[in-house]
């Protein structure tokens, strides 16, 4: 299913809300009518009503898939803790630092 962008979809939701004929939306903005439909649904699900303005938070998008970031605000500063000089004031190997925290090195 491809991904539409914010200001399409937003497009696609007020021509609807407007009363436009879903055939001429589609042939619009390229997004078919069920598809426009679960737009509005969604939008009217986040809060979103025909007689108020069309914000992006009424347009909220789920997380694509792709890698997740494991990195926590609390791991961050592990690693950045661990960063320090050693007694010739050299840095220490990142394969030390991701030994010593418990990640991958390519991680750190």
């Amino acid at each position: 299913m491809p991904r539409y962008g914010l200001a399409t979809r937003a497009q696609a939701i007020v021509m609807k809300a407007l009363g436009t004929p879903l055939k001429v939306i589609t042939h619009i903005t390229r997004i078919s009518a069920r598809h426009i439909g679960n737009l509005v649904k969604k939008a009217v699900e986040n809060g979103w009503r025909a007689d108020w303005v069309l914000l992006d938070d009424h347009l909220k998008n789920k997380p694509g898939p792709g890698y997740k970031k494991t990195i926590t605000p609390k791991l961050k500063q592990k690693v950045i803790n661990a960063i320090t000089c050693n007694y010739y004031r050299r840095e220490k190997s990142t394969k030390i630092i991701a030994y010593k925290i418990g990640l991958s090195a390519l991680s750190v």
